[in-house]
């Protein structure tokens, strides 16, 4: 059972949103841009995500004319995300120490800084365009509507906007997009795209392969698990979090337990007061984001969370004004973890605080922490890899069987196993079929935790047993 102390903890938030950070949902951390244009909107977005825009742009004015050092920091950034790709080679240094930079000066110097890489792909350098041709072939410049035109004044805007443009371009062309986990099914005139998705994520998943792109936006809604943006459900999940009934923490886990609880939440600032009231589940929850971090803060798992896949999805959803269903929604999943038994309650708190416990003090160490473990699924949902990704995500159900563990220790497994996953993906797939047998011709775009659509008995394999056909989409 050396897997069980990562893959047990984890499943926690491979298959759960990041319940830990969406009562903090904001997207600060992901460079919100305040003050911009309406036509620039969906690609600052993109951009953020992305992870070119600086986040110490966030209370900037983007329609303001960008400064020569504020293009040297969107070129750097841009540099990064370039190298990034993996299918590009070699170093450029803008020198750019100007202001009053023209719409034509800035497509040159992003034109530089893209031709002076080595490339494993043809992206048309050779076709002899100028910069600005090339930027206009490729989709980067357009000179119609409210974008500015050739001799104006660059906006910060219209240079992040040329940016974000350019990454697009460039990693589709380079084969260098997140391929994802997609499939399509289709029945009585109705399509519903399945993608699986990993609710914390970085900023190297992005962008996107087309082809998921495209299946999102001919859809017709967004299905997710919870619609992290219903705050209603969240103050109803938020009461489930915490004892109402005159106990506390202290009478529900061993006295042992909740020593170490109050000293390891003390190391992240959190006083005894501010966990009291808490359940185990709930405190579960935190500790297994703040372990899937890098550094074990809170700060960075936010972030996390705010790179989600899913959330991605429901934030360019909110800004295009496409409808946002959910599946289950946050009272729901609260529920679920409510039911736990008390004795697996506290099995998975131990498990998250021995976790945590090792990133902190065997820094270095050759056991894998929860950040190694997110960063593998999430590299192998960046090519695609569904086979692998389920090799390395999957609960070995016979391992468990016969493995030396307790009698009471593989009966908690199940519960946890039972109550997290199988009933779950078997509602999951019956919605889908709903879906799937609705009146009209619908298309649904439903993104749910991968390991929803890559396990033992899957909603996947559900939706085959009632006797659908699921094409991956590669």
């Amino acid at each position: 059972m050396k897997k069980r102390l990562i893959s047990i903890i984890m499943l926690v938030l491979m298959l759960v949103p990041n319940l830990s950070a969406v009562a903090q949902v904001d997207t600060s951390n992901v460079a919100q841009v305040v003050n911009y244009s309406e036509w620039a909107a969906d690609e600052l977005n993109l951009g953020s995500y992305y992870g070119i825009i600086p986040t110490s742009w966030a209370d900037l004015d983007f329609t303001k004319p960008i400064k020569g050092s504020q293009l040297r920091a969107l070129i750097a950034q841009l540099k990064h995300k370039i190298l990034a790709s993996n299918k590009a080679a070699q170093e450029y240094i803008p020198s750019l120490d100007f202001d009053k930079i023209t719409v034509e000066e800035v497509l040159k110097a992003l034109y530089d800084v893209i031709s002076s890489y080595e490339y494993s792909a043809d992206i048309g350098l050779d076709k002899g365009y100028n910069p600005v041709e090339y930027m206009t072939q490729y989709g980067v410049y357009n000179e119609l509507g409210a974008e500015l035109k050739l001799q104006d004044i660059c906006s910060v805007e219209q240079a992040c906007v040329f940016a974000t443009r350019i990454v697009t371009y460039l990693y589709e062309a380079l084969d260098a997009s997140s391929k994802g986990f997609l499939w399509e099914v289709n029945n009585k005139g109705n399509k519903v795209y399945l993608l699986g998705s990993i609710h914390v994520a970085n900023h190297d998943i992005y962008p996107f392969s087309q082809e998921m792109l495209k299946a999102y936006e001919s859809s017709d809604a967004l299905i997710v698990e919870v619609n992290l943006f219903d705050y209603v459900g969240l103050m109803n999940f938020t009461a489930l979090t915490m004892y109402s009934d005159g106990t506390s923490l202290k009478d529900h886990i061993s006295e042992e337990t909740y020593k170490e609880t109050v000293e390891l939440a003390g190391l992240f600032g959190l006083r005894e007061e501010d966990i009291a009231m808490f359940k185990p589940w709930y405190i579960n929850t935190l500790f297994s984001n703040l372990s899937s971090t890098e550094t074990g803060d809170f700060d960075e798992a936010s972030i996390a969370a705010q790179l989600g896949i899913d959330m991605n999805f429901m934030v360019n959803a909110m800004m295009q004004g496409k409808p946002i269903l959910e599946i289950e929604g946050y009272e729901f999943q609260g529920k679920v973890m409510d039911s736990f038994s008390r004795e697996l309650q506290e099995y998975l708190l131990k498990d998250s605080i021995n976790s945590l416990k090792n990133m902190i003090y065997n820094p270095g160490s050759q056991v894998s922490t929860g950040y190694d473990y997110i960063n593998v699924l999430l590299n192998l949902w960046k090519i695609g890899d569904a086979e692998t990704f389920g090799q390395v995500y999957g609960v070995d159900y016979e391992a468990i069987k016969n493995s030396t563990i307790s009698q009471v220790e593989k009966e908690l497994i199940e519960e946890y196993i039972d109550k997290l996953i199988r009933k779950r993906d078997i509602g999951m797939a019956d919605y889908i079929d709903n879906l799937l047998n609705a009146e009209g011709n619908n298309t649904y775009f439903v993104v749910v935790g991968s390991g929803h659509y890559i396990s033992d008995y899957s909603v996947i394999d559900i939706l085959i047993e009632k006797g659908y056909t699921v094409n991956q989409i590669k």
